[in-house]
């Protein structure tokens, strides 16, 4: 992975580029040593929340962050993302060009579906899932209606929209119909039986929807991440 990203790095414009796994873990990086492995990290954690939010692979070819003085690329393909430092100026047609060739001979080097990457064996701690990865982080969030969020209550349910049932399942590799909520800050848990709502705004992907009394419970507010595992 190493050569092709030194190949894109050979484009005039770009800075840096790296690959992120599909739990957001670095594969591969050719950055310069002014960035330190901790940014790359929360990097690549915030470049797969933002194209899973986004479904950049279902909806966009390539996510395009301008700034003042420069750019940030996300192009994501399958198990994987490259992401992109590059000058303010860059010429995207070329650059695109060396990006398809890329993205194809780094198709044919990710592990492949149930292989731990290195970077997963290294930093994961085993969850209680019979040899599984490392619980998955989302954030809380409510309903803007307060009775129907009060609802879920009502049955000691959380709701979570279909985009994010899917996400969940595609992490874990297992259908579920509970999920263990752990705020590892509080120290408080719980595991909760979950409604799929299919008719849900997109600013709930990504989330778990939860009401007063579970929020209370787990000592959450709404924007907390909390750890999520199969129930």
């Amino acid at each position: 992975m190493q050569d092709i990203l030194q190949h894109i790095n050979s484009v005039e414009g770009v800075i840096g580029s790296a690959v992120f796994g599909g739990r957001g873990e670095v594969l591969a990086h050719a950055f310069p040593s002014l960035i330190d492995a901790e940014s790359l990290k929360k990097t690549a954690a915030l470049s797969l929340e933002c194209t899973y939010g986004l479904q950049i692979e279902q909806n966009l070819d390539i996510l395009d962050l301008r700034y003042a003085d420069g750019r940030i690329l996300v192009k994501a393909f399958p198990g994987a993302m490259l992401c992109l430092l590059c000058a303010k100026n860059i010429n995207l047609q070329v650059l695109f060009i060396t990006l398809n060739l890329a993205v194809k001979k780094l198709e044919s080097l990710l592990p492949k579906q149930g292989e731990p990457t290195a970077a997963v064996r290294q930093t994961d701690a085993p969850a209680d899932q019979g040899g599984a990865a490392a619980a998955l982080r989302l954030r809380i969030s409510h309903l803007a209606n307060k009775e129907a969020s009060s609802s879920f209550d009502s049955f000691g349910m959380v709701a979570i929209s279909q985009p994010t049932s899917k996400y969940i399942g595609d992490f874990y590799k297992a259908p579920f119909k509970k999920l263990r909520l752990v705020n590892e800050a509080a120290g408080t848990s719980g595991t909760f039986p979950v409604m799929v709502m299919n008719d849900m705004g997109q600013q709930y992907d990504g989330t778990i929807i939860v009401g007063p009394g579970i929020e209370k419970k787990l000592k959450v507010s709404d924007g907390d991440k909390i750890e999520v595992a199969l129930g």
